[in-house]
């Protein structure tokens, strides 16, 4: 019962309650729901009055050997800045599905203080993500360290924007040099910045890896955009796919990228079993080249990839159905049994490395032909197969 107290000329709101004589209490209900510890137990007397403290809901629990178990978005958030102020090496493990609606999201991880933990979404669902902002890096994550690793989590509505000028935008992590497994983004990811890089999944992959991951996300950035990945460097992208359509709009005179799966994939990275379907697209100034999988190749390796829907332009620069540009910078450039449909009339856009294997789908060669051929491809490199559904190929 809610009562008021006099003490030295100040009222003071207070709680009457019965008790049981000589019954220790530990625990109290708050807000009517809430079971909350008190900080230091009492023994109540008739009559007398009590200052009591509650110990807030956190938002997530502590195994007080550096492991984190998330039971709401505030504690998602309350970890987020424990990472923020130089906690990056914890252990995050998610309990629940988290709604972020209405929440302004700070990145868990900065350009001086990188996420080197590893975060298990154990396959929940964390919704309406919303990052809007000038930072460099955006995303679930801002910068991932090297040994950072994310797995195990689907993203949904995420809304992620950044104008910086370099800006590297991603629906899990703007920078990773991590590794990334089993996750999922739909909604919109935009680096709109001269510079700006931006991907479904990861905005700048440098070094580490990305396995199993898709996103149907739409993409946009000012100057590479990927549906997986906007760019990466000496990384390793495998059984990746993605859905959503990719645009470019460049606002600088250089060269700028667009690809269904990566935008830039660079410095001998790798992309094997990754595949789009969404369209890739690009304008603006400055050459722009654009591929159904990848907008340059330079000095990477793509085996058994593909473009399998959906359409690739470039309205003032080079298009490829499977790269726009494949390029030698220090290594020869390999393309393997990779695949694109009607999409473009040549495989690469410029070769200047060579045009590699990339075969086109049409009347005399099938996609059940690619399929058999990719898989072979495949054989003894990884698990993954990839087999047709409704006439497409699908990756499993």
């Amino acid at each position: 019962m809610k009562c008021v107290y006099t003490i030295e000329d100040q009222k003071v709101t207070c709680w009457k309650a019965n008790v049981v004589p000589d019954y220790t209490i530990t625990k109290l209900m708050a807000n009517g729901t809430e079971e909350r510890t008190l900080s230091s137990a009492i023994t109540p007397e008739a009559g007398k009055f009590y200052n009591i403290t509650l110990n807030k809901d956190k938002g997530y629990t502590d195994d007080g050997q550096g492991n984190y178990t998330v039971t709401s978005a505030e504690g998602l958030k309350n970890l987020a800045s424990r990472v923020n102020s130089g906690a990056t090496g914890i252990n995050i493990t998610l309990d629940t599905d988290l709604d972020l609606t209405d929440m302004e999201w700070t990145p868990i991880g900065t350009e001086s203080q990188p996420y080197t933990g590893t975060f298990d979404g154990k396959d929940k669902t964390i919704t309406e993500l919303t990052v809007t902002t000038s930072d460099q890096y955006a995303g679930l994550f801002g910068r991932m360290g090297s040994g950072g690793k994310v797995m195990n989590v689907k993203l949904e509505g995420v809304q992620i924007e950044s104008d910086n000028e370099m800006s590297a935008v991603g629906g899990v992590a703007g920078q990773n040099e991590g590794t990334e497994e089993n996750c999922s983004v739909s909604g919109r990811v935009s680096g709109s910045g001269i510079n700006g890089v931006a991907g479904g999944v990861v905005g700048y992959q440098w070094d580490g890896s990305i396995t199993g991951c898709s996103s149907s996300a739409t993409v946009n950035a000012g100057n590479v955009a990927g549906g997986v990945a906007g760019s990466t460097q000496s990384a390793t992208l495998t059984g990746c796919y993605a859905t959503g359509d990719v645009t470019l709009e460049s606002i600088n005179q250089g060269g700028n990228f667009a690809g269904g799966v990566v935008g830039s994939n660079t410095n001998s990275s790798t992309l094997i079993a990754c595949y789009a379907w969404g369209s890739a697209s690009g304008s603006g100034s400055g050459t722009i080249y654009v591929g159904g999988v990848t907008g340059t190749n330079n000095d990477g390796t793509l085996t058994a990839c593909y473009h399998a829907n959906g359409t690739v332009s470039s309205a003032a620069g080079i298009s490829g159905g499977v790269a726009g540009r494949n390029y030698k910078s220090f290594y020869d450039p390999v393309i393997t049994a990779c695949y694109w449909g009607s999409n473009s009339d040549a495989g690469i856009g410029y070769n200047q490395a060579g045009t590699g294997e990339t075969i086109k789908v049409d009347d005399t060669v099938t996609w059940q032909d690619a399929v058999n051929n990719m898989n072979t491809a495949l054989n003894g490199l990884r698990t993954y197969k990839i087999d047709l559904v409704q006439s497409l190929p699908v990756l499993y």
